[in-house]
């Protein structure tokens, strides 16, 4: 009987090591963007993201919807029939681990990788480089975290005016230079990784 229940737990073990691909529905973003009047801070909490050691390919996407800001007056109007997001609904990001040899699925502990990969938002297209610190748990899960950022580029922030100004026009007379937007996005990820 012992050495039935011990070639089972070896078949388990030996499945269990060989998962090259995670996943998880609950990845955490967060972002920050600074104004000369406020701090511009939201999250979301539904973004699918997976990874595949084997391919060294990661890969996030969200519905643009999802985002919680932390002033309610921001919320109500990105969330509302005013800002109309059906042709900006998602954001994704299909990236490449330049050095899959830096963590060992099979040894618990701390690793960085490098991420490379097109961040793509509202049809815009950037190259995004970054740098996740990896958990490597005793149960086979994965804990990330990763910040980042990303700059605006003059001509999306010349869309923004025009949504702006198009969209909720109760604030037709201001436009990001007035409210002295930042062009620079700074971005937290949080997320647990379980073997698919």
């Amino acid at each position: 009987m012992s050495k039935y229940l011990f070639g089972l737990m070896f078949i388990m073990l030996s499945s269990f090591s060989m998962a090259q691909s995670f996943d998880t529905r609950t990845a955490h973003l967060y972002v920050k963007s600074s104004s000369k009047f406020m701090d511009v801070e939201a999250n979301n909490y539904q973004v699918y993201s997976n990874v595949d050691f084997a391919s060294s390919t990661v890969n996030f996407t969200g519905l643009m919807k999802s985002w919680e800001f932390e002033m309610g007056a921001i919320d109500r109007a990105f969330n509302s029939d005013r800002l109309n997001l059906d042709g900006y609904r998602k954001f994704n990001f299909e990236g490449e681990i330049k050095n899959p040899e830096a963590i060992d699925l099979n040894t618990p502990g701390r690793y960085e990788i490098k991420v490379r990969g097109p961040l793509t938002i509202g049809g815009a297209k950037r190259m995004m480089n970054a740098t996740a610190v990896c958990y490597v748990k005793t149960n086979g899960d994965i804990d990330v975290e990763s910040d980042f950022s990303f700059t605006i580029e003059e001509a999306n922030m010349e869309q923004i005016n025009k949504l702006m100004k198009e969209r909720i026009p109760q604030v037709i007379s201001i436009d990001s230079n007035s409210l002295g937007i930042s062009r620079t996005i700074n971005v937290k990820l949080y997320l647990t990784y379980n073997p698919q």
